[in-house]
């Protein structure tokens, strides 16, 4: 309920920005709506405050700049036929890229369920984060991104493919769990792995661990073959795996594409066909 209310916040003051003719009106409001944030919820303060000193980073600055210009060439490309789940059907079996148990932290086919709606770059993704049998994400009262169970699992391949593109030497964040991210990052994606499947179906495995990469540019890789290990790295609040399925290989410039997953347990139930996930979900792969 607490992210609800920030969220409406934040969402109120851009559309009084929007309004607004007075670029002093304009200061006034975001002054504001920060001190709400303060006093509401820090995290989603910290947040706010550090994913907007990004702009101060020109790597990340540059990066966003070619995040919008996406969006606008994939939206002209697509030409009003963004992909959905009805019009849209993978040619791929696709598997989940974690083993174990983890829960959906954000992400569905929805625009209230989904990861980002507005950006059809990242639509349909969906960020997962590892639990214990309690449904725990992490030990205790965790202060070090070693406590979050996520932190150094296997993320594996979803399906068999080729990778065609990757990065690695980004760092891990320095803050964990506090709603900081790493404004100073060298890619807000950090440290990724990209998969051809089939064509136009690119997979994107991102924020893993630094030097974790066990896959180079041009293998070919096996459905459930470790492709790196789970990370912070870029802009993570907490260890956690960022994952879609896109229609082109650069990120920048794709289209996300609505993703089912096959042989799936899902809150305890196994899944006869391929399903789509949804933001609060427990999820692992069946062994049958």
């Amino acid at each position: 309920m607490r992210r609800v209310v920030a969220a409406l916040i934040l969402f109120g003051a851009v559309v009084i920005s929007l309004l607004s003719r007075s670029g002093l009106v304009v200061l006034a409001i975001w002054a504001v709506t920060l001190l709400l944030l303060r006093f509401h919820d820090r995290s989603a303060f910290r947040y706010f405050l550090s994913t907007n000193l990004s702009a101060l980073n020109p790597r990340v600055l540059l990066q966003s700049l070619l995040q919008l210009i996406g969006e606008v060439v994939a939206r002209l490309r697509l030409l009003g036929r963004a992909p959905t789940p009805r019009a849209f059907s993978p040619r791929v079996s696709y598997t989940l890229p974690v083993k174990g148990r983890w829960l959906v932290g954000r992400g569905g086919v929805t625009p209230r369920t989904s990861h980002s709606w507005l950006l059809i770059g990242q639509r349909y993704a969906y960020d997962f984060v590892a639990i214990d049998p309690q449904g725990k994400q992490h030990r205790g009262t965790p202060t070090r991104k070693e406590d979050y169970f996520s932190y150094g699992q296997p993320i594996i391949a979803p399906a068999d493919g080729v990778v065609v593109a990757l990065r690695d030497g980004v760092r891990d964040a320095p803050e964990v769990g506090t709603g900081w991210v790493d404004w100073l990052t060298a890619d807000f994606r950090g440290n990724f792995v990209v998969i051809k499947h089939a064509d136009a179906e690119y997979s994107l495995a991102a924020h893993l661990i630094p030097a974790s990469l066990a896959v180079g540019v041009g293998d070919p890789v096996r459905r459930g073959e470790q492709i790196g290990l789970c990370g912070h790295s870029g802009h993570s609040t907490e260890p956690h795996l960022h994952f879609q399925l896109q229609d082109r290989p650069d990120f920048f410039f794709a289209a996300c594409l609505p993703l089912p997953f096959a042989g799936v347990i899902v809150d305890g139930v196994a899944q006869a066909a391929p399903v789509y996930l949804t933001g609060g979900s427990r999820v692992e792969q069946s062994t049958a």
